[in-house]
């Protein structure tokens, strides 16, 4: 068999990887990673998917997504929305999905926090109005007293008629007043 440097060339560039087309495998990782963004997109609340740069089809795809309560469409309805998100800037929805989500775990760590004052000004009493009020000196004082009365109160009468998420809501604010 006598090869010439012209075939050896011609089947070194045929089998150059770069050249074959993606195997049916990776296409399909490819498509299920572009169906999990997808969910994700589904997962947002509306003022955030309105931040993100998508199509008017991906839009009504999502919101359709939503509306659907079969499991084997919602299924098909990801496909679909994957199917959608094929054309688009994959790592650009990612990162407004990634900073969606730092909030949220931001917004929980607040939470957290004002719950606890909460429940450590109702149950402690003067010393916890102290500390928060030294923390947060914008307070007034007369009127976080009332609430936290209201809201042990409710406790002690065994009735929920809200003070303790007045009580909550008041310290949101002045929490956020001074942020």
């Amino acid at each position: 068999m006598n090869h010439s440097h012209h075939d050896d060339e011609f089947e070194d560039d045929y089998y150059d990887e770069e050249d074959l087309p993606p195997s049916k495998s990776s296409r399909k990782r490819a498509m299920e990673a572009l169906q999990k963004l997808g969910k994700q997109l589904t997962e947002l609340r509306a003022d955030q998917l309105s931040q993100i740069p998508l199509t008017d089809r991906l839009h009504e795809a999502i919101h359709a997504y939503n509306k659907i309560g079969s499991h084997e469409a919602k299924r098909r309805q990801l496909q679909f929305i994957g199917k959608l998100m094929r054309d688009m800037d994959e790592e650009e929805v990612r990162s407004f999905i990634d900073k969606f989500d730092q909030g949220s775990v931001q917004q929980t760590a607040e939470h957290h926090r004002l719950e606890r004052w909460r429940e450590s000004l109702i149950s402690e009493g003067d010393q916890a109005v102290t500390e928060f009020m030294n923390q947060y000196p914008n307070t007034e004082a007369q009127h976080l007293r009332q609430l936290i009365r209201a809201a042990q109160k409710d406790i002690t009468e065994n009735k929920n008629r809200g003070a303790a998420k007045k009580l909550y809501r008041y310290l949101k604010e002045i929490v956020d007043d001074a942020e």
